[in-house]
């Protein structure tokens, strides 16, 4: 846990932050103010000797008249006096220099090599007058080191560099006042400092007193204790009113203060409440939802998507769950959109739509994954698409031998009477037969629609399969096959729609015949389930079997093990799919069993009439 802070800090550092601004205001006004003073006693000394230079050089030129005198001596003739005249002759240094910088004069002293080379002198031998003072560090004469001020004017006679006039000046005097000037500044700084020290105590001292009290709120907020903090509101109300004015703005703080936190524990159970909503939606989702994280790690799941995906998902990753999707990818794809991709698990198809969502800088901080099963609706569609084909092939197959041999005809064939007479026969038979596919299909799509109005009535669920027979038996006499129904069949009330439900006995028992071999058997009987309260048709063949990769489909519509073999007994393919769901239409089922060379057993099974099926 960590440790409380001492109390009374803040007052401190709010005494540290006026001082500092204190310190800071008067030090960089101070520095303005020295600055400008010290730039203004530079220009002063500048001009001084500016105009001195000046003087001397006009004074020279008016006096150098006399070719037989030099400029050395002229020039010492007009120095002294212009000097004494000025005022200005202590602290100056005078040196009369010719163009290539030799000394032709100097009124005090010799100047160095250095001195001769220094910037100012350069400048001038060039012809450029010094701008402004060149302050520096120079040794004087009696060694000691000293400020002085350089400048320096060239000359020109005739349209040539005549002579140099360099002039340095001590500079000690403009120290002195700038280091009085700044003793100022400081005294004046350690002053303001002292009654700011004074002042920021005081006010500080008033401004964190009610702000510690603020600061025990706050830890209270932070401990969970809301309520004890909104609790105090009609005492602070109170309070207020007795504090002077000063205090009020802190002491509303406080009230404030107190209203949000009893705002804030109402937003939290609020946010609590809508959080629990939340978790019971992301729960009980029809489809499976998946959160991974930046790093492509699953925080959260539902337990649909466990169902979809496996435990696995719990503490994978991404890249473990979707092997073949890349993260950083579908991350950066799905800022503006989402991704979409039909996946496997476990032989199961899955549409994933991946959609990423962000954080406060409005950069991708995970990602979202819905997983839907869409493995029962891709094979309704693929079954659709099938459907449709099959009725297509089923429709075209006739109408092109009816085509073909009415095309025959038309050539001629209609002359022989015993051709035409076997033509219009095929013909016959394959409009019977796209007759009775059309009939097929608009039952089916009538059972689709649930426009099949049944009208049950009270009957011997047995009788459909001795009635069946006695339909059937010439069929089945043609391919020398014999029906056999067991001697044992008991008497099974249901209620039904007779013309129906013989339909549908009537497709299986066809079926039966057309897929039993020449002088096979086909064995029928009923039977109760007493424990499940239901009436059972057993029709048994001899015929091949069905594979039991194809068991599955067989109720399917135009679904054929063998097409070949189908069509040439006149199937539509429809029969069964008919069948089946006439059956469930009654709340009935029919089941097979069958064995691939052993041949096939398919059970009808309804409720027993006076009681509904367990």
């Amino acid at each position: 846990m960590e440790k409380s802070r001492p109390r009374g800090s803040i007052k401190w550092k709010l005494m540290l932050l006026y001082a500092v601004l204190v310190v800071f205001v008067i030090a960089t006004i101070g520095t303005f103010i020295i600055g400008n003073i010290q730039r203004s006693l530079y220009r002063s000394r500048y001009s001084e000797m500016q105009y001195t230079a000046g003087r001397l050089a006009d004074t020279v030129e008016i006096f150098y008249t006399d070719e037989e005198k030099t400029l050395t001596s002229v020039f010492t003739q007009v120095v002294s006096g212009i000097l004494t005249e000025r005022g200005t002759g202590s602290g100056l240094l005078l040196y009369l220099l010719s163009p290539d910088r030799q000394l032709l004069y100097s009124r005090s002293g010799t100047p160095s090599t250095a001195d001769l080379s220094s910037r100012t002198v350069l400048g001038a031998a060039a012809g450029k007058e010094t701008e402004s003072l060149y302050v520096h560090k120079a040794v004087a004469a009696d060694g000691s080191e000293q400020t002085v001020g350089d400048y320096a004017k060239p000359v020109y006679r005739n349209g040539q560099l005549w002579y140099i006039l360099f002039l340095r000046s001590d500079m000690s005097d403009v120290q002195k006042t700038m280091h009085s000037n700044v003793m100022t500044v400081i005294m004046a700084s350690l002053i303001a400092i002292a009654v700011t020290a004074f002042f920021a105590y005081f006010l500080a001292t008033r401004i964190a007193r009610p702000i510690e009290k603020l600061t025990e709120q706050t830890q209270k907020m932070a401990s969970g204790d809301l309520d004890s903090i909104s609790g105090n509101l009609e005492s602070v109300s109170a309070e207020a009113e007795r504090k002077d004015p000063a205090e009020d703005e802190i002491q509303e703080l406080e009230k404030n203060f107190g209203v949000m936190a009893s705002e804030l524990s109402r937003m939290f159970s609020e946010a609590g409440s809508e959080k629990s909503k939340l978790e019971a939606i992301f729960q009980h989702m029809a489809d499976g939802l998946v959160v991974f994280d930046a790093q492509g790690n699953v925080t959260q799941c539902n337990e649909e998507a466990v169902e979809l995906a496996g435990t696995g998902i719990r503490s994978g990753a991404f890249q473990e769950i979707f092997p073949r999707e890349d993260f950083a990818e579908i991350l950066n794809r799905t800022m503006d959109r989402t991704q979409t991709r039909m996946l496997t698990f476990d032989e199961r198809l899955i549409r994933a739509v991946f959609a990423s969502y962000r954080n406060e800088k409005d950069e991708p901080d995970g990602l979202i994954v819905v997983l839907q099963d869409v493995t029962e609706q891709q094979r309704a569609q693929e079954m659709q698409h099938e459907f449709v084909a099959n009725v297509s092939h089923e429709l075209r197959t006739p109408i092109t031998t009816i085509k073909s041999y009415v095309e025959t005809m038309l050539d001629g064939a209609a002359e022989d009477p015993e051709m035409e007479a076997q033509f219009l026969q095929v013909i016959n038979h394959e409009t019977d037969r796209m007759t009775a596919l059309i009939s097929d299909l608009l039952e089916l799509s009538r059972l689709d629609n649930r426009q099949v109005r049944l009208n049950p009535e009270s009957m011997n669920f047995t009788d459909l399969l001795t009635d069946g027979i006695r339909r059937l038996s010439v069929i089945a006499e043609q391919k020398n096959q014999t029906f056999v129904m067991r001697p044992d069949c008991p008497r099974l009330p249901v209620l039904c729609d007779r013309s129906r439900m013989e339909q549908v006995v009537g497709n299986i028992l066809i079926n039966a015949v057309n897929y039993s071999p020449e002088g096979s058997q086909i064995t029928v009987w009923s039977s109760k389930d007493a424990g499940r309260h239901e009436a059972v048709l057993h029709i048994q063949d001899t015929g091949s079997g069905i594979p039991y990769k194809d068991q599955k489909r067989i109720f399917e519509r135009f679904y054929r093990v063998d097409k070949a073999r189908s069509r040439s007994s006149g199937g539509t393919g429809l029969g069964l799919a008919i069948a089946k769901e006439m059956i469930e239409l009654h709340k009935g089922r029919i089941e097979l069993d069958s064995t691939p060379g052993k041949g096939s057993t398919f059970h009808v099974i309804l409720p027993l009439e006076g009681g509904e099926a367990r």
